[in-house]
């Protein structure tokens, strides 16, 4: 093997480190990203339960309101 043949085995294996080294980089960014997007959704999703149970509380007392209302036989 020639000394140029080794420089070009030597600069191709430092492109390839060097793609991988930014792929990595890459795949972490993309995991503490996807890791924020989970805990954002378990957040909504919790609110969303709440507000699910707080619609349902409402339309009770609606509906409540409303017998008394229409028990009073008003004109």
């Amino acid at each position: 093997m020639d000394l140029e043949n080794l420089k070009l085995l030597e600069t191709k294996i430092t492109k390839f480190l060097d793609r991988h080294e930014a792929v990595r980089r890459e795949k972490d960014a993309l995991a503490q990203r996807l890791k924020e997007k989970e805990q954002q959704f378990a957040q909504l999703s919790g609110q969303l339960k709440e507000y699910e149970q707080e619609r349902k509380e409402m339309k009770s007392r609606l509906e409540k309101i409303l017998g008394r209302l229409n028990g009073l036989d008003l004109p």
